[in-house]
């Protein structure tokens, strides 16, 4: 699984590393602190400036202590160049490695570049890292054009969550771009189809060519580029708070106890007794008594007289049974720090332990129960259900709490077929649809919730049908955001397959089984922001949960079954489709495997409690109608002439009365119950 945003630490036999028998000094060919100014501080000559909104503020990642940053404000005209009028060439080097921290919120700041090569005389060529180009999440983009492209591709990991992160990037002559962030490698980029070119800017926080754009909103600090390829070792030890200058150079170390002599006077430990005299002072001490020797604390970058270094109930030794980060009070970042987790019994690594799509802090503050999946329970957050077996000839209704029915597009009354017992929607493969347009306050795009989970029965053979979509979600006004579930994009077996899509994202992701076989299967699809993770069910099994996560940042507002709805339809299939439900949570396997066996998705979400339950029409034309409610619940009610848009609002907070609540609607009103034929009505909670 792939935990978010989680960071690195720096193992014990790391920094025996560093003091022990090291490569030669890596060759800097540039290196800028940034405290104060912009100088190189590596004696190659290669001095910046910064331009526009850009200022030394007193803020510096923690691993490297006190010291001053340049905070980037993200305007047009702001950025900072190295070597004006020339720039460095560095990615022409054979070799090269260029490191950096950085903070900044990669989830607002859309195509954000924290270094870039380019060429003042034409706009194409660049060699670009930055923030994801739409904002999907807290991933390095790797963008580099000169004529052939190669990106956006994205790493795994986040370096951009609005905490300080380390950002490496390296290669050597195969163009093969190693990225690490914070000490770990994340991805490997093959950008060797870009042909070579020789920029003549250096710019760190924007790209400058003809002129500048893609500016960072944020924070750089300890900018070095390297003319060689450097080491997971190397990327560690500058993640964990080595300068760049002092890379492979082994510290001062008076008695030999692997503890630098300036961390044991910092830390009020004796730089000329190994331990021999006081064992507090050598590497298997403990001054603190937190069950975390000196050497440890070392590595880790922890204070050896302090026990619980982050104050966060759970001391330094402890954290590193658990794997936490001593030096941050809440690792995983879900508002509940790490002592608070152990003692609840909630993973500290994780950010929703019960993977309901629900942090465990946002959960406790709700009272509900973070290691329970059915807590809160899902009844609540059906959004919408198509049980596909009748129309009225222009829409088939939802049985959900919106009454969100959806169009027929080329479809009549008989393309509702019985097959096998089931009634359901068929589609023909050239242009049949089931389609829905939403409005801006509506629930719908599915996708567009930070957790969700689509239900729904399929009888598909996907052999021979190329990239075609059962259900999916997209844009009226931009053909690029999509949330796709269909047959294999090549159609050469099977397997479901899954593509999502906002400005950029993974490829087609398939199935381990192959569910599309010609038999009614049942098919669950979840999604999980909190801990980035996608999981598929076929038949209430778990099928795969380890799908390279993606988040569509773009707006959406179609929902269509039966193909795509864009700008234009597209990608019909040839099948049958029933059933389906979406709910804005993450599923339990339990009830998945419950939808499986035959529960519908009105029993799931508790049967009749949104069901109109009794109309009645009075003497003087009042309609009265009364449906089953919860105490303490408002409801909207709506009503409509002939279940199409726009429908109107009579109520949109109508307080409970109990079990059933009764709403009038009066002669006179609009629209009139005493003169109009058929009125249809619907409540929403």
């Amino acid at each position: 699984m792939n935990l978010p945003n989680l960071p690195s630490f720096v193992p014990l036999s790391v920094a025996a590393l560093l003091l022990s028998s090291l490569p030669a000094s890596a060759e800097l060919i540039g290196y800028w602190n940034l405290d104060d100014n912009f100088d190189d501080s590596s004696g190659k000559g290669n001095d910046g400036m910064l331009v526009g909104g850009a200022s030394y503020m007193a803020d510096a990642p923690p691993a490297i202590g006190n010291g001053m940053s340049v905070a980037f404000d993200g305007a047009a005209g702001t950025y900072g160049l190295i070597n004006p009028g020339s720039g460095m060439a560095i990615t022409t080097l054979p070799s090269f490695s260029v490191s950096m921290w950085v903070r900044g919120d990669g989830t607002t700041n859309s195509d954000d570049r924290i270094f870039s090569e380019g060429m003042t005389t034409d706009n194409n060529p660049l060699f670009n890292v930055g923030t994801h180009n739409s904002s999907a999440d807290g991933s390095v983009d790797i963008y580099i054009r000169n004529g052939e492209t190669f990106g956006h591709e994205y790493t795994t990991g986040a370096a951009f969550d609005g905490t300080w992160h380390h950002v490496l990037f390296s290669t050597g002559e195969d163009r093969m771009l190693d990225v690490y962030i914070d000490g770990v490698l994340d991805r490997t980029f093959d950008y060797s189809i870009v042909p070579a070119f020789t920029p003549d800017t250096t710019t760190i926080g924007g790209i400058l060519r003809a002129g500048d754009c893609c500016n960072f909103l944020g924070s750089i600090d300890d900018v070095a580029a390297w003319d060689e390829e450097l080491s997971q070792e190397d990327a560690a030890a500058l993640a964990s708070g080595t300068s760049p200058p002092d890379l492979r150079v082994p510290p001062s170390d008076r008695d030999g106890d692997g503890l630098p002599d300036t961390w044991e006077e910092a830390n009020g430990l004796d730089p000329d007794d190994d331990g021999s005299v006081n064992i507090d002072n050598g590497a298997e001490g403990d001054p603190d008594m937190d069950d975390s020797e000196n050497a440890q604390e070392f590595a880790a970058k922890t204070d050896p007289q302090n026990p619980d270094t982050d104050e966060d109930d759970l001391n330094d030794g402890a954290e590193a049974v658990a794997g936490t980060n001593p030096n941050e009070p809440d690792t995983d970042r879900d508002d509940l720090n790490d002592g608070a987790e152990v003692a609840l019994g909630t993973d500290p690594l994780i950010v929703d332990t019960d993977g309901d799509g629900i942090g465990d802090g946002a959960e406790v503050l709700a009272s509900t129960d973070p290691l329970d999946i059915e807590s809160p329970s899902i009844a609540g957050k059906l959004c919408a259900w198509w049980p596909l077996d009748a129309t009225d000839g222009a829409v088939t209704p939802d049985f959900g709490p919106n009454a969100y029915s959806l169009d027929l597009v080329n479809m009549t009354a008989a393309n509702f077929v019985t097959d096998e017992g089931r009634i359901a929607a068929s589609f023909n493969g050239v242009d049949t649809m089931l389609t829905r347009i939403h409005g801006e306050d509506d629930d719908l795009p599915i996708a567009e919730h930070p957790a969700y989970t689509i239900s729904m029965w399929l009888k598909i053979s996907g052999t021979g049908q190329n990239d075609l979509r059962f259900f999916s979600e997209g844009s009226t006004l931009d053909n690029n955001p999509l949330l796709n579930l269909g047959t294999q994009n090549g159609g050469a077996d099977d397997r479901f397959d899954v593509f999502l899509r906002s400005g950029g994202g993974p490829p087609h992701q398939y199935s381990s089984g192959t569910p599309l076989d010609g038999t009614w299967r049942h098919i669950a699809y979840t999604h999980n922001d909190a801990n980035r993770k996608i999981q598929l069910y076929v038949d209430g099994v778990l099928d795969r949960d380890d799908w390279t996560f993606y988040d569509i940042n773009l707006p959406l507002d179609t929902t269509s079954v039966g193909g795509i709805l864009r700008a234009a339809p597209s990608h019909w299939v040839t099948g049958l489709v029933d059933d389906v439900s979406l709910w804005k949570g993450v599923m339990s396997q339990a009830k998945i495997a419950a939808l499986a066996a035959g529960t519908s998705p009105g029993d799931i979400a508790g049967g009749d409690q949104f069901r109109i339950i009794e109309v009645t029409r009075d003497a003087g034309g009042n309609v009265s109608f009364t449906w089953n409610s919860r105490d303490g619940e408002f409801y909207g009610v709506w009503a409509s002439l002939d279940l199409g848009e726009p429908w109107i609002e009579l109520d949109d907070g109508y307080e409970s009365e109990g079990e059933t609540t009764t709403f009038m609607l009066p002669a006179g009103s609009d629209p009139d119950p005493s003169t109009e034929g058929r009125i249809y009505f619907r409540v929403t909670r």
